[in-house]
């Protein structure tokens, strides 16, 4: 592809790092702005998406490192229809478990059973090396290839060592002029692989529907530049070609209105003003705030969906709204007639999920929580069909909740939530 013109180039999604094996234009692959699909294992004994789709993406592996898909073949074929060439992805995980004294020899040497960095790197290379050799058995020739790097695999607790994995799995995809790229998302990124910026196009997760999906190109990792963005569509999992335009923050996200502490005033152009549990547009609604709204500014302003969130309180309320309905300064003597007073959405029972869990190929769902105990949250879990759960704590670390799980495996999660989960907390569940 590097060979091509910068025309060609131009035309294409962002940031390729290597030789595609397909003479096809990259923008054949991913039509910038279109929609495809991608499906794996799971869906071998079940209905596969139905046309209209531009590009679909197949898993090689059959969820773990050195497994296999078993229909990857009819799969292919399916994901051929669209008359341009599939691309295939495979899982990563550090070199423990099954599989791991594929670790001890390869390109990095003879490594030492305490070196994980080594054995990392051999892990990484040989869980490639297998994945490409099995597309190969299936006479299956992708037109590129993704590293799937999520946290319901296993990882090391050092990230270096985890960068390794990721890094020889690049390298060998590399010596065989393969067009790579990386699937996770950023908070999955750092949890895993830290610091490691290999600088490849990124296919991130989770969008939470197609209409914000494109607000999700801006969320690159690792230094690279998102491709494509995931979302759930009719059970299965789709996928957005991002284009260039997405990438550009929208004009809606503004300056910051002010410092913590000082006064604002609401002005939503005669309506009301949303008021949201966590910073997005997909957040909870806890309350419509009316124009003319005194509110406080309080420690705490994101960047999401194309909106700079500000977290503010007014009458005992607290919550996060679009900053660009701000404005800095008490409400005059003489409010807007269009003042109300606040809309409250009532206030959802705690112990549950705002909506429930959707699973897709990936094992993974994304919800917000409506507060509660940890068992709360585990009954919610285990009755939504999740076997794990992902929580963030105050310090920034992810902790994770093995639903039925022994005491002593959970007590680190029940240690950093001892008072339980606040309300609108967001959670990554897994099964």
């Amino acid at each position: 592809m590097l060979k091509k013109s910068a025309a060609l180039l131009a035309s294409f999604v962002l940031g390729w790092a290597a030789l595609a094996p397909s003479t096809a234009s990259a923008a054949d692959i991913f039509p910038i702005g279109s929609t495809g699909y991608d499906v794996s294992f799971p869906q071998c004994d079940g209905p596969l998406p139905a046309m209209p789709y531009a590009f679909a993406i197949v898993g090689a592996t059959g969820g773990r490192a050195f497994t296999e898909n078993r229909c990857l073949s009819t799969q292919f074929a399916w994901a051929a229809a669209t008359g341009r060439p599939p691309s295939l992805y495979f899982n990563l995980k550090s070199p423990v478990g099954a599989n791991a004294e594929e670790a001890a020899t390869g390109p990095a040497g003879a490594c030492q059973s305490s070196d994980e960095r080594c054995r990392g790197y051999n892990f990484g290379f040989k869980t490639a090396q297998h994945a490409l050799a099995y597309a190969k058995a299936q006479s299956v020739t992708p037109a590129s290839w993704w590293l799937d790097v999520e946290t319901t695999s296993s990882w090391s607790s050092d990230t270096a060592a985890n960068a390794r994995v990721i890094e020889g799995a690049i390298d060998f995809l590399r010596s065989q002029g393969a067009t790579i790229g990386i699937y996770s998302n950023p908070v999955q990124w750092k949890i895993i692989a830290g610091s490691y910026m290999p600088g490849l196009p990124v296919w991130t997760t989770t969008a939470p529907g197609a209409a914000a999906a494109p607000t999700f190109c801006s969320k690159g990792f690792g230094g690279g530049t998102v491709v494509l963005v995931q979302y759930l569509s009719g059970g299965f999992d789709a996928n957005y070609a991002c284009r260039a335009e997405d990438r550009v923050p929208s004009a809606a996200v503004g300056a910051p209105v002010g410092p913590a502490g000082a006064l604002a005033t609401i002005f939503a152009d005669g309506d009301c003003l949303n008021v949201r549990g966590l910073p997005s547009t997909a957040g909870p609604r806890t309350a419509c705030l009316a124009t003319g709204t005194a509110v406080t500014l309080l420690e705490g302003a994101v960047v999401a969906d194309g909106y700079r969130w500000q977290l503010v309180s007014s009458g005992g309320l607290t919550g996060w709204v679009a900053a660009v309905y701000l404005r800095l300064g008490a409400p005059t003597s003489s409010p807007p007639a269009t003042t109300s007073p606040p809309v409250v959405v009532p206030t959802p029972p705690p112990g549950t999920f705002v909506a429930a869990p959707v699973f897709g190929a990936s094992r993974q769902s994304l919800v917000v929580f409506n507060g509660g105990t940890v068992d709360q949250l585990e009954a919610s879990a285990s009755a939504g069909g999740a076997t794990g759960v992902w929580a963030q704590e105050v310090t920034g670390a992810y902790r994770l909740l093995v639903v039925g799980g022994p005491a002593f495996v959970n007590a680190p999660f029940r240690a950093a939530f001892p008072g339980g989960l606040s309300r609108a907390t967001a959670l990554t569940l897994t099964r």
